[in-house]
């Protein structure tokens, strides 16, 4: 640290804050009163200029007419005098009268300067018509203008001086009350502040009521000395803690298990403890005798890190390192595999080489192999735990399965007993219908459907239907669809365990019942299955896609068969082509779908 002295030039005086302040002042005050005078002095000459305007438009409009009224009547007297008024107006110096190209009269100085020129016609109007006499001429002279503005700009200047240097002088006085006095007491003391006088405070005399920004500034200074001071108290009693804890720790050490050594490159000798010996199986006089010590003890590092951490010694050794620390797996020179973990860093350097090596070694032996005991326990107990568990969830998935089945065969029976009090009441329905129309017998409304549909329904023929086969059947009988072209996109096989009869009704209401069949051009047929769903779609290009879609009448008792006898849903809707799209699924909870129902699809179907 540089003493008070040789730092004292530093802090001589060169300019006062004072004197600059004054003449930064002065030359923005200056400025601001120059624009400030200059605007002041413009916005006056253009009122100036703007009322010699209005007076020369107030002689236009008082004088013009008498003027051309005497010019007429030759009454030379009355025009002197009203050009002698003319005069009496701020700025005019000389007006006279032309009539063709000749002076009539004048008044004024003709030799004054004119700044701005201005004539107006002179007429007489008679009974019958108009008769120009002339034009009347004005000189206008602004000397009495810029009189008024400089001596106006005078006082402004004047004024504007003498108040901001009277301010300055104020503000000088104040600055040197309020800071420069207080900086100046701030610097001395800055001057003789050093590490070795830290009881010294930072004082500006008398306290202020009221502290300001320096008060807070000298505050904080008072208190990093303060600091400043506590901190070296500390560090002297930490030097002295540390001195002693350095003793204690090498008593500790040598009585610990920890094993260090410290390495010198350029005489390759070795000084360690007992520790480090012994951790290598050897002696300590048999390991600092040894020459190329340090090579031996690299090469007895083995495991698959062995050359990566080789390399890393050597690096070490050469500088290009400064420490290195990691586990170490090592062969002892009874050559036992051993675990160490190792710290070596470099302590001191000598031309970019290490000078001198700590190394601090630290047997883990006893501790690895038990982690390697425990991980290998850990791993025969997690696979006991994962085949018991592979075995709960076995049994959980045959206990789950057994239940959905018997879930299953419960909503099944209970379907077969509803079906069956159903059945009763249709077979009585269907019983009192043909007895009251017997067969042959024309139905009215849709009794036809109703009792067809209650034949089919109460049918117990429940086998396998295959849909596509049995949709290409219901296309190819249909008459409906005689005039429509068809196309079917649908699996080779889809078997479902339904009623024939009934899902073949269910397909005639849609297809040969559909109200718009006669309006269409072609009809797209596709089926596939989708989880526990059948679906068969039903895809209407109709002729004119503008026109409104006809209610179907019998749409209400499809929708009641496929959600009461097949577990599914029906909609019948129009897509944005217009095309009119029947929806059709079928659940396959109760049905199944047979082995190798859905493999493959085929291939579209065409039928003109």
């Amino acid at each position: 640290m540089s003493s008070p002295q040789a730092a004292e030039p530093e802090f001589v005086q060169k300019s006062h804050v004072g004197v600059r302040l004054l003449s930064y002042l002065l030359a923005f005050s200056f400025i601001v009163s120059l624009l400030a005078s200059g605007f002041v002095l413009y916005s006056d000459y253009s009122r100036g200029v703007s009322q010699f305007r209005s007076n020369l438009d107030q002689i236009n409009a008082s004088y013009q007419e008498s003027i051309s009224y005497s010019l007429w009547n030759f009454d030379n007297r009355q025009i002197e005098s009203q050009l002698a008024g003319i005069l009496n107006f701020p700025g005019v110096v000389y007006v006279y009268i032309e009539s063709r190209d000749k002076l009539v009269q004048s008044a004024g100085d003709i030799y004054a300067a004119a700044d701005m020129h201005y004539s107006f016609p002179l007429t007489h109007q008679s009974a019958s018509q108009e008769y120009q006499l002339g034009n009347l001429y004005l000189n206008v002279n602004y000397t009495g203008l810029y009189d008024d503005l400089k001596h106006k700009a005078l006082t402004i200047i004047g004024t504007q001086f003498i108040k901001t240097f009277s301010v300055s002088i104020f503000i000088l006085v104040m600055v040197r009350l309020l800071i420069t006095r207080r900086l100046d007491i701030m610097a001395q003391w800055a001057h003789t502040f050093s590490l070795n006088n830290l009881d010294n405070p930072l004082d500006f005399g008398t306290p202020r009521k009221r502290p300001d920004e320096l008060d807070m500034v000298a505050n904080a200074i008072n208190k990093m000395r303060e600091t400043l001071r506590l901190d070296a108290m500390e560090r002297e009693r930490a030097r002295e803690q540390l001195v002693e804890t350095k003793e204690q720790l090498t008593v500790a050490i040598d009585n610990a298990s920890l094993g260090f050594t410290r390495y010198l490159p350029e005489s390759d000798h070795l000084q360690c403890n007992n520790h480090f010996a012994r951790h290598l199986a050897t002696t300590r006089q048999e390991l600092e005798s040894m020459p190329s010590a340090m090579e031996h003890i690299r090469d007895m590092v083995r495991g698959l890190k062995g050359p990566e951490q080789r390399e890393k010694i050597n690096q070490l050794l050469l500088g290009r390192i400064s420490r290195l620390h990691g586990e170490f797996t090592m062969a002892n020179f009874r050559n036992e595999k051993c675990y160490f973990d190792i710290t070596m860093q470099t302590l001191q350097f000598s031309e970019s080489r290490p000078r001198e090596v700590l190394i601090c070694l630290l047997d883990k032996t006893r501790e690895q192999t038990a982690t390697r005991r425990a991980h290998e326990l850990a791993a025969s107990l997690e696979n006991k735990v994962t085949e018991r568990t592979e075995q709960l969830y076995t049994e959980q998935q045959k206990a789950r399965e057994t239940v959905r089945r018997l879930e299953t065969r419960l909503e099944q029976k209970k379907a077969q007993i509803n079906r069956q009090s159903t059945n009763d009441f249709k077979k009585w329905l269907l019983a009192e219908m043909e007895e009251h129309y017997p067969a042959g017998t024309d139905l009215p409304g849709r009794m036809p459907v109703m009792r067809e549909y209650l034949r089919h329904s109460i049918s117990d023929d429940d086998h396998a239907v295959d849909l596509p086969q049995l949709f290409d059947d219901i296309l190819h009988q249909s008459v409906a669809l005689k005039g429509v072209k068809t196309v079917t996109q649908m699996p080779f096989s889809l078997v479902v365990s339904e009623p024939s009869g009934l899902m073949k009704f269910l397909f005639s209401l849609l297809i040969d019942h559909e109200p718009m069949i006669e309006k269409a051009t072609l009809l797209k047929a596709t089926a596939e299955v989708r989880g526990d769903k059948a679906v068969v779609e039903l895809n209407y290009t109709l002729k004119d896609p503008s026109e409104a879609v006809l209610e179907h009448p019998n749409l209400p008792l499809a929708k009641y068969v496929t959600s009461t006898r097949f577990g599914g849903d029906l909609t019948r809707t129009t897509n944005d082509d217009g095309n009119l799209i029947i929806s059709l699924t079928i659940s396959l909870d109760n049905s199944g779908v047979m082995p190798g129902d859905h493999d493959a699809a085929s291939e579209p179907d065409t039928d003109d």
